[in-house]
């Protein structure tokens, strides 16, 4: 992949890297390529040699080192500590936590129920929710000490959705006969 071909910041980079207001509502685990990934790292590291990095742009960085192949969990405990608000403690649990169950990797309940707890009383209803059942959803995945290969939050539900189905603890009640369970709303 040329370098042209990179310079644009895929989902979510391009949305932590913008000016624009962040939802702790949304999904930021979506998988990256990891020449992108890395490219993005330089960037951004680049960035920081220059100038205070905002702490959404770290936490770019925190996301592009994770689908890199760096390590992750330094930046994790180093944002942790410079988070300076509920906000920005919530959006770290939360996409920490995204990252960690796009590879299916143990502890990504934690963060993600930790992430939880921080913003809810911070969203408006309709986003609790939303990420409620997304939680609820996704919490049948089975999670592992090895990194499985990366999912997005599609694929994710739709696996969670058929194990579900399969072990008997699905939601029958909530689905119309033959409605998919893949979608939240």
């Amino acid at each position: 992949m040329s370098r042209g071909v990179i310079l644009q910041a895929p989902e979510p980079l391009s949305q932590l890297l913008s000016d624009n207001d962040l939802s702790l509502a949304d999904w930021y685990g979506e998988p990256l390529d990891a020449r992108q990934a890395e490219y993005w790292v330089r960037q951004l590291l680049a960035s920081s040699a220059r100038t205070r990095l905002r702490f959404r742009d770290r936490l770019a960085e925190l996301v592009a080192r994770y689908w890199s192949g760096r390590d992750a969990e330094m930046s994790y405990y180093s944002l942790l500590a410079i988070a300076q608000n509920d906000i920005e403690r919530a959006l770290l649990e939360l996409c920490y936590g995204q990252l960690l169950l796009a590879r299916k990797r143990q502890p990504a309940r934690k963060h993600l129920d930790a992430g939880f707890a921080l913003a809810a009383h911070l969203w408006p209803a309709d986003d609790y929710f939303r990420v409620m059942k997304r939680h609820q959803a996704l919490a049948v995945l089975p999670l592992s000490t090895k990194t499985a290969a990366p999912s997005g939050l599609e694929a994710l539900l739709k696996e969670a959705c058929v194990i579900d189905r399969l072990t008997g603890t699905a939601r029958h009640h909530d689905h119309a006969e033959g409605e998919h369970c893949d979608t939240l709303d």
